[in-house]
């Protein structure tokens, strides 16, 4: 059975009464929505009562709305189908289509129709905000969110994450909340809450209620409470495990929280929070690891707990 949504604007575009404004909604359902909410050939057929034979005019019609070339050949007996199978025809080309030409579509009307939002925290302390559907978001230090849709109007909501932020979505089953272009995969939830890390060359999600689906390519994994799921890149394929969900998301009371981290991560952890510090551990602790707390807002006193820890200066800046 397909989407409610999707069956009500095929129909309006069989009829030729779709808005701009509803165009660009179709494109955006069509390319986000799941295979079994697609419609069948007798779905679509379904969906036009209307029952005409068609005349040489009205077939070459047809023919130049879906390619955009005049039918140059001689009609044949296929031409003689009724309206319905041409019409199921012209609505599968425009699937391909959509999906082919997506980017491009979308692209030029959130430039025309929409001003892309962003919330940044350059400070170093959490920053916490509500986004335009009630969406609770803490923003870890250095982190970006772009909203790369209208809330209040669009089919999606959609935003994109540079760095790290733990996420309680406001549920709205019509509007599923989409994190797009932000690591290595793509997040789509209803409401749930969730951290994702977005940083460079790593990209990690541990689910504390609800449920995701992550999506890279063609690939993807549903998410469950207690889980973490990473993109192995060398295997293509999603790494689903268990997960500490209090440890994932201690840096919201300010804290990064290690257990059995090795200093070389703890060490490029405290360089993409603190960009200008140039933090190098010496060679001899490079497989050594560490588990305990340091203060997220507090470089200095990070160091000092990290060298007391081993007894001696392990960690340096340049």
């Amino acid at each position: 059975m397909m989407n409610s949504k999707i069956a009500a604007l095929y129909k309006k575009f069989l009829r030729g009464e779709l808005s701009p404004e509803e165009t660009a909604i179709f494109l955006d359902l069509l390319t986000s929505c799941e295979r079994d909410e697609l419609p069948d050939l007798d779905e679509v057929v379904a969906l036009d009562d209307r029952d005409c034979e068609l005349n040489k005019t009205t077939s070459e019609d047809i023919f130049f709305a879906i390619t955009g070339t005049p039918l140059r050949t001689p009609t044949v007996s296929i031409w003689k189908k009724r309206w319905s199978v041409i019409s199921a025809a012209a609505c599968t080309l425009l699937i391909g289509l959509a999906f082919l030409f997506q980017f491009k579509f979308e692209g030029q009307h959130k430039n025309t129709a929409y001003a892309i939002v962003h919330y940044s925290n350059p400070t170093k302390f959490v920053k916490r905000l509500v986004l335009p559907d009630g969406t609770h978001v803490s923003l870890r230090q250095g982190a970006k969110i772009e909203l790369l849709s209208d809330f209040n109007t669009d089919s999606l909501r959609r935003i994109k994450l540079s760095g790290e932020a733990f996420f309680e979505v406001a549920k709205n089953p019509e509007q599923p909340f989409v994190i797009a272009s932000s690591g290595d995969f793509d997040v789509r939830v209803l409401g749930t809450a969730f951290n994702l890390n977005c940083s460079q060359g790593h990209s990690r999600l541990v689910l504390n209620h609800g449920r995701v689906c992550v999506s890279r390519g063609k690939e993807h994994s549903i998410v469950q409470p207690g889980q973490q799921v990473a993109y192995d890149r060398q295997q293509k394929q999603f790494d689903v495990s268990k997960a500490d969900t209090t440890i994932a998301s201690n840096w919201k009371s300010d804290l990064l929280s290690f257990k059995e981290v090795p200093l070389s991560q703890i060490v490029a952890d405290l360089n993409n929070l603190y960009p200008d510090s140039h933090l190098e551990l010496i060679d001899s602790f490079q497989t050594e690891s560490y588990t305990g707390y340091l203060p997220a807002s507090d470089l200095e006193k990070s160091l000092t707990m990290l060298n007391t820890a081993f007894n001696q200066i392990i960690i340096y800046k340049k």
